[in-house]
């Protein structure tokens, strides 16, 4: 037994697998033709599966229906960005204090190697002060990791505030996870900057702008997953396709016929740049 929208998305996957597989051939053979003089000139061949029609007798079991409603899901959601978030927030603002430091630490050595290069005389005493590497060892006090864990529970309340009124402002099942997904990342965003602001120079953990974006789109794309497994719906129409057992105790009346006639379509990957130099990716029909 199998979920009936599983079935039908595998057949049209092994279809791609198919026209992927012929072309992995087609760009081996055409190694083995470049290294034979013999065949060298001669054209690659290259199939493709323009259209393919196919027709699968399966017997429909049952349907099974979602245990959450759409209040249970909602409080799910919340629930995970309560307690998962405030962990990613201080993870990434002691990761992110590190590389700050770290890039301080390297200005100022840069700086120094500066200074130093118009007093050395001796070629290679200058070389070697142009190879020392800076290594900045991270050491946290308590306070600081105080205020960082309370960035994160003020971050966190907010953010929950944030997708509830989201959520609200939508159908909830005209939602879709990779919306949600955004506008989760474009509110972190946000409310992280408002949090650095209060920080004093020297305990920012963040370097500059781009290193705010850098960790709102980090962490928004751990969540998404956390999305995608709480907002999937779990009703489903349950088919047996094993021809067997339809023998055995199935007849024509309770058989259902599913004609699938697949096409080839080609897509291209296109690539842009949008607000703020963060770069667009989104798959094109041909």
């Amino acid at each position: 037994m199998v979920e009936l929208s599983t079935f039908i998305g595998q057949i049209i996957s092994d279809v791609a697998t198919a026209r992927t597989n012929a072309d992995s051939y087609a760009a081996s053979t055409s190694e083995r033709y470049h290294a034979d003089p013999f065949v060298k000139n001669m054209p690659i061949p290259h199939y493709i599966i323009e259209s393919a029609e196919i027709d699968v007798p399966v017997m429909v079991v049952g349907i099974t229906k979602s245990s959450d409603e759409f209040e249970g899901q909602k409080e799910k959601l919340f629930n995970v960005i309560k307690t998962k978030l405030p962990v990613l927030l201080v993870r990434n603002y002691k990761f992110s204090y590190v590389k700050s430091r770290e890039a301080e630490k390297e200005k100022e050595a840069e700086e120094s190697r500066s200074r130093a290069k118009m007093r050395v005389e001796t070629k290679n005493v200058e070389e070697k002060k142009k190879n020392v590497h800076t290594v900045y060892t991270a050491n946290f006090s308590d306070e600081l990791l105080e205020e960082f864990e309370s960035s994160a529970n003020q971050i966190t309340e907010k953010m929950v505030v944030n997708i509830k009124s989201y959520i609200d402002s939508y159908n909830y099942d005209l939602v879709k996870i990779l919306e949600l997904s955004d506008e989760f990342m474009r509110c972190l965003e946000k409310e992280i900057r408002s949090d650095v602001s209060t920080y004093k120079k020297e305990s920012c953990p963040f370097v500059d702008g781009s290193a705010i974006v850098s960790a709102a789109k980090y962490i928004g794309n751990l969540m998404f997953f956390e999305f995608k497994n709480i907002m999937r719906s779990n009703a489903a129409v349950q088919v047996d396709v094993n021809t067997v057992q339809m023998n055995e105790y199935a007849t024509k009346d309770c058989l259902m016929h599913i004609k699938l006639k697949v096409k080839e379509q080609d897509l291209s990957l296109i690539v842009e740049e949008g607000e703020n130099g963060r770069e667009k990716r989104y798959l094109s029909l041909s």
